[in-house]
């Protein structure tokens, strides 16, 4: 971008360079490191400086972000795709309350896309391969729209330190510097910003309150997913408009086993007691997953999982009715009931944890510029606003005071039922640290976030990524594959017995030996890095 300032002007941005340089230098941004010791090692000491920095970023007001005169940035138009839940018909009437506030910070607009979370990676897949321009997406470390992946194909932007420094300093200063080296890529290089957050990763099970006091389920010998079958049981023997256990095409993998680290969703899986970290190839896990698919099977043949599981592509429409008993979340975090009662047609839930608790790092959820953005100096002052900004980023979140919000005091906002904006997802629009309160949230809950943070579990493959470059047409192969058995013997709907042979023959004929093999490598390579081989 390229700017006629005055000398005043020029002088000015010099100075603030000056200090942007010299606080980049004081920033650590060594490569990083996981504890080397135990698996039950937690993120204490990589995070203990957390809660201050939480805290600074809840005292940001909108007018920090320190941004070049208004008058001298010609105006822009920018785009933003991300995933939500569907926001209500006020949406482009928030949409222009929030273009009315960037005029006036950054002399730009943009125009909010949102899309379901089942037709998000597709069309994004459509949007990039087509060469289309667009500004600003919802990236995730290994969910939608991943990160590496799209790097590997050239479609993010590089984000270098002199750009933050310059467009999102305010934004960057908010989080530690101990974590930001989750943010790099395979080559060292940081392609998306953070939406800062919760960075611990917990299974639950989610339970619709009124069901589970009806019934008196004692939640305190819940601790495993089979835990729940009584119940299910009796949802179905006595409720029959309602379903016991909800599951959907892209919402099923609740194993997990007690004995490994990593069979629920780490990169690589591998024995508690292990000192060697040996890890599981593809037919390993699928063969600890028997039982796990076995009882499913039970499940879905006795008629606790809804029939259309392995077909049903948007499970939150589901959801939404309120005649879901139980279903599953992935990162349970302090004051999420919240969101998963919005979920469950207003119905209130509890949680029960069936999963340790892993710390995940902050590439989780982020944002990321497209290469074909003509634009990408102003759309990282929009997310540096997004991630700094109070007003801006409830604004987005909840939609507009008095219409779609009631405002109770400082920090605790009232939604308005059935206002015509709400998306529901905090997460996706910056940090959150940020966020009104709702209750039943407590105002402790961004402590309590920062303590789970802390107190999660650090494996021993935290900060391992797999290069995909070798294996990218066998990787290609073998998603289909995934994509034709996974789903149907991740909800059920199948006999594994019957199944899984031919599962397996398949992987094996589309290359999954060779990923294994590659990923043995470069596992190995990694502990070796990490001075645990």
């Amino acid at each position: 971008m390229k700017m006629k300032l005055s000398g005043a002007i020029t002088k000015l941005c010099l100075v603030l360079l000056c200090f942007g340089i010299i606080a980049a230098c004081s920033s650590n941004n060594n490569a990083n490191t996981s504890n080397a010791d135990k698996t039950n090692n937690t993120a204490a000491d990589t995070t203990a400086d957390t809660n201050n920095a939480a805290a600074d970023t809840t005292n940001n007001a909108a007018d920090t972000t320190t941004e070049p005169a208004k008058e001298e940035l010609p105006e822009v138009k920018l785009t933003f795709y991300y995933p939500s839940n569907p926001a209500g018909p006020d949406q482009q009437l928030v949409n222009d309350e929030i273009n009315k506030y960037l005029k006036e910070k950054i002399n730009a607009t943009v125009d909010l896309k949102p899309l379901s979370f089942d037709e998000y990676d597709p069309k994004m897949n459509t949007i990039m391969a087509s060469g289309e321009e667009f500004d600003i997406a919802w990236a995730s470390r290994s969910w939608l729209l991943s990160y590496q992946a799209n790097i590997d194909k050239g479609a993010f932007l590089e984000l270098t330190d002199d750009m933050i420094n310059k467009y999102a300093k305010e934004a960057r200063a908010n989080v530690p510097d101990k974590f930001w080296p989750d943010m790099k890529a395979n080559d060292g290089k940081v392609y998306g910003f953070p939406v800062y957050q919760v960075a611990a990763k917990t299974k639950s099970l989610v339970i619709q309150k009124r069901y589970a006091d009806k019934y008196n389920l004692d939640l305190s010998t819940i601790h495993t997913y089979k835990d729940i079958e009584p119940f299910l049981k009796q949802i179905k023997d006595n409720e029959p408009n309602v379903v016991p256990f909800g599951l959907g095409q892209n919402q099923w993998g609740f194993y997990t086993d007690p004995n490994w680290v990593g069979t629920d969703g780490l990169a690589v899986s591998y024995k508690r007691d292990d000192p060697n970290y040996t890890i599981l190839n593809a037919a390993e896990t699928i063969d600890a997953k028997k039982e796990y698919y076995n009882t499913l099977h039970k499940w879905y043949e006795a008629g606790y999982i809804n029939d259309d599981a392995p077909i049903l592509k948007n499970f939150g429409d589901l959801r939404k009715k309120g005649t879901v008993a139980v279903t599953i979340e992935y990162t349970t975090k302090p004051g999420g009931e919240l969101d998963e009662m919005n979920n469950n047609g207003g119905n209130e839930v509890v949680y029960a944890p069936i999963s340790d608790t892993y710390f995940t790092g902050i590439s989780s959820a982020m944002q990321v510029i497209s290469k074909t953005s003509k634009n990408p100096e102003r759309a990282l002052m929009f997310m540096n606003l997004l991630n700094t900004d109070k007003y801006l980023y409830n604004l987005i979140c909840y939609g507009i005071e008095g219409k779609h919000y009631t405002k109770k005091d400082e920090n605790y906002i009232e939604p308005i039922k059935d206002s015509g904006y709400a998306p529901n997802v905090d997460w996706v629009f910056g940090d959150q640290f940020n966020a009104y309160l709702k209750a039943p949230q407590t105002a402790d809950v961004w402590q309590k976030t920062i303590d789970l943070n802390n107190n999660a579990m650090v494996a021993a493959s935290y900060g391992f990524s797999i290069n995909q470059d070798p294996i990218k047409s066998e990787l290609a192969n073998t998603a289909a594959v995934n994509n034709e058995y996974g789903p149907a013997l991740e909800t059920g709907a199948v006999d594994p017995s019957e199944i899984i042979p031919k599962y397996l023959e398949k992987l094996k004929a589309a290359g999954q030996d060779k990923i294994d093999q590659e990923i043995q490598k470069q596992w190995d390579e990694f502990l070796k890095k990490q001075g645990l081989k």
